[in-house]
């Protein structure tokens, strides 16, 4: 399994993640089984940086394989029996 960071720019104020171990050699976004599978894991470790983001200092010329761009961050609860959509249980969000 790929593992991410989740960063944060404290100058244009964007998040990103970014592969830091790949789980095997060229996986990243694209290739990895598992993005995109549906299932919830434990949440990257935050990093605040300095400088700009990927897509400010090189728009859409950034490795979007290694680098995806958060557009939306959602913070919501959740009771049952497993973290994942297909687990049974209730997911509460403030509108």
């Amino acid at each position: 399994m790929c593992t991410t960071t989740h960063f944060r720019s404290r100058t244009c104020r964007h998040h990103w993640l970014q592969i830091r171990t790949q789980c095997w050699p060229g996986h990243g976004f694209n290739t990895c089984p598992t993005f995109g599978d549906g299932v919830a894991r434990e949440a990257s470790p935050l990093v605040t940086v300095a400088g700009r983001c990927p897509a400010c200092v090189m728009p859409g010329q950034y490795d979007m394989h290694l680098v995806r761009m958060i557009v939306d961050i959602q913070d919501r609860v959740r009771w049952g029996l497993g973290p994942s959509r297909g687990d049974p249980g209730c997911e509460c969000g403030v509108m």
